[in-house]
């Protein structure tokens, strides 16, 4: 029993990374324990990436806060907002989107405070909503007043329109008129709750953006409805003039179910967001060693074991340690096809367990994960404002000022012309056909329905002014390794000396190596059904190979793999046949790898790159759209010939990092993934890298392609195009309605209710316009 005990204690050991006891220890070189070969690889890539610690902004004691606005009716009001916010005390920076209905607010925090600063927010007349808050439903609510006052408007039309009507057809006695002063008093009631219900909103804003000498929409909108109301009331106490109660509740309706559609419009900008955030579950099974335990995801740490089980999401970035079995990751590639994973390779969170149970150590938890990433990119994009949302920005900033001196002398005209009741009706029509709400619509709703549309397919753009960019190329250049190539690379051929099992003796020593391509040649000898020897010793010797010896009784002598540099370091003799089979493959653009031991090298193994299945067809539908296509490599120029022979698109070889971004010309979008591709993708007008890139890519790169598929190129590119043609498309008819309707009105051919329904459809009309974004087919559903 006492020997029992001691053996055991001796072979148990604890993983130093999660915890679990096991009898098969691996060791890292400083002799840390782990349990199987994903804790030590997690382990290897968290000191390489260890938490960084977070920088603030330009002052010790600056905070971000991020405010959820309400009551915002178009982008004059989220310049507004900005402004004033840019200008208060203590805050260093400010800004404000229209279409996501927030203020992302960097302020000092021993100046001011978020309590301040929402206070500050609704003195302007909007809503604002604090992180830890529940936010206002301001749908729900302006749903149910927008019935309400519907009802009401329908009462003030019924009953206008019987005026209207007694007076055009001559049936005005004076036995009727008791009846007419009843309803006309009942319209003045009736019209109260609509001008409280859905105009006090409107009016708290045009005032406070009034006086503060920066009107906007909302000011347009008080001055017209509430003159028109006013006047009314004034003709009816002296009993005589005309009555606008149904014009002035019928125009606030009108505008108030055109806020309507706007929120609908922007309720769905956010889906792609919410539904990526929403699939991360909220616990997780940790594995430990007495038993599982739930704990929350917001708990988890790098380092800890995850347990999954058949249908679960996998809540952690992380490697499997044990399991097998089929994911879905149609939430982060758009890709419906299931994949298979094993031991040892890498899952997502987000992604859906099929089949398999799975223990997964993980790598990145919360905002860290791969999903998390994507959901701040997304957020990023809506921030980062392209050029045409700038200027249209500009342009409906001084829409309103402009309006406001258009319906003043139109006023002044009219009320000398006819008198004062036309030209306040005149002034009120210039008012509401003058409101830059289709121009403030235009570009932001459709860009961002695209940005949307994207991310459903597979790719994260990191700003709309992407996909502005991206419409304008003309040339497309690729990176050949693991952009056309596919990776990883194979054994393409083996020359050894006969009967000497130089494949299993390389493959041994190899299995040891963490390299890309010690892994290409131990798959290789799997597939060969090649039994694998432990070595009895190792060495890695970074940019040469490695040195080994393994248990082998005729077979003492140290073994050497690698490049030719490390044969000659070591003395080995390099066969003369052996050399030029080497120096052929080369010029072929294969990778050589050597092998020697005892003195002599004893064989070489040629590894090479396959042209992706789906390159050749992408490069054809490239060339359909009038692109130029290029390939920008550092292999050998003999490669570089092979591979322009094998694609049909010049290739430049032998390029340096450097050489490869001064390759690049105006409007055009650099396609790649390795380290040294990070300066060109920066360089170009747009930069799309490959979801197998590197760190450095992936920040250099407007474009991150989370679907292994160069298809996406070229639908990303008619992606764009069509995004930009609806916003012209758009943009022009804005500006048409503006400039048509303003002249209409100010000539006294438009009446108010025509101008506010003319304002709606125009803001119908953009809108719907966008919309036709969400039917734009997504990469699966192309023919």
């Amino acid at each position: 029993m006492q020997l029992t005990n001691y053996q055991t204690a001796k072979l148990t050991f604890t993983c130093s990374l999660c915890g679990l006891t096991t009898l098969h220890p691996l060791t890292n070189g400083r002799g840390d324990v782990f349990c199987c070969p994903s804790c030590k690889e997690v382990s290897a890539l968290l000191e390489e990436s260890p938490a960084k610690p977070t920088i603030l902004a330009n002052e010790a004691d600056a905070e971000n806060i991020t405010l959820t606005l309400g009551g915002m009716w178009c982008s004059s009001c989220a310049w507004l907002v900005s402004e004033q916010l840019k200008r208060t005390k203590g805050v260093m920076d400010a800004e404000v989107s229209f279409i996501q209905q927030q203020a992302n607010l960097t302020f000092d925090s021993a100046i001011t405070n978020p309590k301040l600063l929402k206070k500050r927010v609704r003195s302007l007349g909007y809503q604002a909503t604090l992180p830890n808050e529940k936010p206002h439903d301001e749908e729900e609510s302006f749903f149910t007043r927008l019935l309400i006052g519907g009802v009401m408007v329908l009462h003030d039309l019924i009953v206008g329109t019987g005026i209207y009507a007694r007076e055009v057809f001559g049936w005005v006695t004076p036995e009727s008129q008791p009846l007419v002063d009843f309803f006309q008093v009942m319209m003045l009631v009736t019209s109260i709750p609509v001008l409280l219900l859905l105009g006090l909103p409107i009016l708290r804003a045009g005032f406070a953006s009034l006086l503060r000498g920066q009107p906007n929409i909302h000011t347009l909108i008080t001055i017209g409805t509430f003159s028109a109301f006013g006047l009314s009331v004034y003709h009816l106490i002296v009993g005589h003039g005309g009555l606008y109660f149904d014009t002035a509740t019928m125009l606030i309706f009108l505008v108030s179910i055109g806020r309507w559609l706007e929120m609908q419009a922007h309720a769905s900008n956010n889906k792609a967001v919410m539904k990526l955030l929403e699939q991360i579950p909220n616990t997780a099974n940790v594995v430990t060693s007495e038993m599982d335990k739930t704990v929350k995801v917001a708990d988890l740490k790098p380092g800890m074991r995850v347990r999954i089980r058949p249908g679960e999401r996998f809540p952690v970035d992380g490697l499997i340690a044990t399991g097998e079995g089929d994911v879905d990751e149609s939430l982060l590639t758009g890709e419906p096809k299931p994949v298979s994973y094993h031991e040892g390779d890498a899952v997502k969170a987000g992604t859906i367990n099929l089949d398999g149970s799975f223990e997964v150590i993980a790598t990145a938890v919360g905002e860290s994960t791969t999903a998390g990433q994507i959901g701040r990119l997304l957020h990023e994009a809506l921030w980062a404002r392209s050029p045409l949302e700038r200027l249209v920005d500009k342009l409906s900033a001084w829409m309103t000022p402009i309006a406001l001196a258009l319906a003043t002398i139109a006023f002044l005209v009219w009320n000398y012309v006819s008198g004062i009741e036309t030209g306040l009706l005149v002034a009120l029509s210039v008012l509401l056909i003058a409101c830059p709400c289709a121009l403030g619509l235009a570009t932001p709703l459709t860009l961002w329905l695209s940005l949307e549309r994207a991310a459903e397919s597979g790719a994260i753009l990191r700003s709309t002014a992407a996909l502005e960019r991206l419409a304008k190329v003309d040339k497309v250049f690729f990176d050949k390794t693991g952009t056309l190539s596919q990776l990883p690379m194979k054994v393409h051929e083996i020359k050894e000396e006969k009967g000497n099992n130089f494949l299993q003796i390389v493959a041994s020593v190899e299995n040891e190596s963490e390299h890309p391509l010690a892994k290409a040649i131990v798959e290789f000898a799997k597939t060969k059904n090649i039994e694998l020897i432990k070595p009895a010793s190792f060495k890695a010797l970074p940019a040469l190979g490695v040195i080994a010896q393994l248990p082998i009784s005729n077979l003492q002598s140290l073994i050497t793999i690698g490049s030719a540099r490390l044969m000659s370091a070591e003395g080995l003799e390099m066969p003369h046949n052996i050399d030029q089979q080497a120096e052929a493959w080369k010029e072929a653009g294969l990778v050589v790898v050597y092998a020697g031991w005892a003195g002599k090298v004893r064989g070489i193994v040629g590894l090479g790159e396959t042209v992706r299945a789906e390159a050749k067809g992408v490069i054809v539908e490239l060339q359909s759209r009038g692109l130029n296509l290029g390939v920008l490599t550092g292999d050998e120029a003999g490669a570089g010939k092979r591979w322009q022979s094998a694609l049909g698109i010049p290739v430049q070889a032998a390029l340096t990092p450097d050489e490869k971004m001064n390759r690049l010309a105006e409007n055009a979008a650099m396609v790649g993934d390795g380290i040294n591709d990070g300066p060109a993708l920066a360089a170009a007008t747009v930069g799309l890298a490959m979801n197998h890139g590197t760190d450095v890519a992936r920040t250099a790169a407007d474009i991150v392609l989370m679907r292994d598929d160069l298809n996406l190129i070229p639908w990303l590119i008619d992606l764009s195009r069509e995004s930009m043609k609806r916003v012209k498309q758009n943009l022009g008819w804005a500006v048409i309605y503006n400039l048509v309707g303003v002249i209409l009105a100010m000539a006294g051919l438009l009446q108010p209710v025509f101008s506010a329904f003319a304002m709606i459809a125009s803001s119908i009309f953009v809108t719907s316009n966008a919309m036709k974004m969400n039917k734009f087919p997504l990469l699966n559903e192309k023919d």
